[in-house]
């Protein structure tokens, strides 16, 4: 066996990772102990020679590697079987039973970087963002079909970070039967899941647990979802009580599965599916003066790197100022954001310039964050992505 390549990295490097961060970048590495190819497994050490750890390496990327262990132990079949088993047990601990529809692998928050699995009723979605788990795929599909049985394994690797990796987009059947669409059920709830051309891998699954907890907002109320996709929050705020919801969405390929979603759920006198550009909307129905007691914001991510963060500053305070402006006072908006690049922290403090601006004020009811089956790692802020608020609109 050809003995393992070591890494020795940088002093302020080996602090970070010894409080459990995952990623070496490319001005980190101190010196090299023997050959790799991009997609290996290496191990890593301090400056002197110390180990820390085990991950794969692919200098194509500013991530150079990525560690999948702090132990001194094998990364081979056995060690992912492992880490799917564990993921599936912590998820099963929560409540989540096999059959259900939920994220499998949250990539560093499972500790298996660079990997995506979630399930929809009987599919497996899996994503793939690194090269050093693209060399392992036939082996993480093969550990996949021994633990589900599943009816078809489906890949939506179709992401441009994949070529910072030197992989292009793919996405597509890896095993199983042909199929590219599924009804899943959440909650007594149907929905319709594109998963081959759907946002994501299909679905939003990392707003579940934040769904559930809407009732007391929208219930009897006049609720606008905007955003919609393909109606979560609007059917969830229809079974919950509301007594009339607008569902916007800009898309017309996802207009008819919102509108399929509808239908499915038996809610076409309760919800309205409307289509249009959200910001327009939203100015076009200010401007005529129309209100409702609840209004539902959860935007795509505006930010694609820290460089965009003034512009997604602005795009988030103009669309929750938008949404402050149709809200009724004593009002809830309910608004997330899926950027990583903005903070817990930051978002609050966009809210709360969006409330200066509208002349009110907001009492923050709800802070929350992404599902249980998107764990966070506290030593990797970059696991804490969504943000999601529950604010109840007064007026100076």
């Amino acid at each position: 066996m050809r003995t393992l390549t070591k890494i020795k990295v940088t002093d302020r490097c080996t602090e970070r990772l010894l409080s459990g961060h995952l990623w070496i970048f490319n001005n980190e590495i101190k010196s090299i102990d023997g050959l790799y190819s991009n997609g290996d497994i290496i191990a890593v050490t301090d400056k002197r020679g110390k180990f820390i750890g085990k991950g794969y390496i692919n200098d194509n990327s500013k991530i150079i590697i990525r560690l999948l262990s702090f132990k001194d132990e094998p990364i081979d079949k056995s060690f992912f079987k492992k880490k799917l088993e564990d993921a599936i047990k912590y998820r099963i601990s929560l409540g989540w039973q096999m059959e259900d529809s939920f994220r499998v692998v949250f990539s560093e928050g499972d500790f298996l970087p660079g990997l995506i699995v979630d399930k929809y009723d009987r599919v497996i979605s899996l994503q793939i963002l690194t090269l050093g788990i693209e060399k392992r795929k036939e082996d993480i599909v093969e550990i996949l079909k021994d633990i589900f049985m599943p009816k078809a394994i489906i890949e939506r690797s179709d992401v441009e970070v994949r070529k910072k990796e030197g992989l292009q987009p793919k996405k597509g059947i890896l095993w199983g039967e042909e199929v590219n669409k599924v009804t899943i059920i959440l909650n007594g709830l149907k929905f319709e899941i594109d998963l081959l051309e759907g946002h994501k891998t299909g679905f939003y699954l990392d707003q579940q647990e934040n769904r559930k907890t809407i009732e007391p907002y929208v219930k009897d109320k006049r609720v606008l979802d905007c955003f919609a996709y393909t109606g979560a929050f609007a059917m969830y705020s229809a079974k919950y009580g509301a007594k009339e919801v607008v569902a916007l969405e800009d898309s017309g390929k996802i207009f008819d599965m919102l509108s399929r979603n509808i239908q499915l759920n038996g809610f076409e006198n309760i919800i309205k599916p409307e289509k249009g550009d959200a910001f327009d909307w939203l100015r076009e129905r200010y401007k005529k003066g129309e209100k409702f007691d609840c209004v539902m914001l959860d935007p795509p991510s505006f930010v694609k790197g820290k460089e965009a963060m003034g512009g997604a500053w602005r795009g988030y305070k103009d669309i929750n100022l938008l949404g402050l402006k149709l809200l009724n006072n004593n009002g809830y908006l309910i608004t997330s954001s899926c950027s990583q690049n903005v903070s817990p922290t930051a978002f609050l403090n966009i809210l709360h310039d969006a409330a200066n601006d509208e002349g009110c004020m907001l009492q923050l009811l709800e802070n929350r964050s992404q599902s249980r089956d998107h764990p966070i790692l506290l030593s990797m802020p970059e696991t804490h992505y969504l943000k999601f608020v529950v604010a109840k609109k007064v007026d100076l």
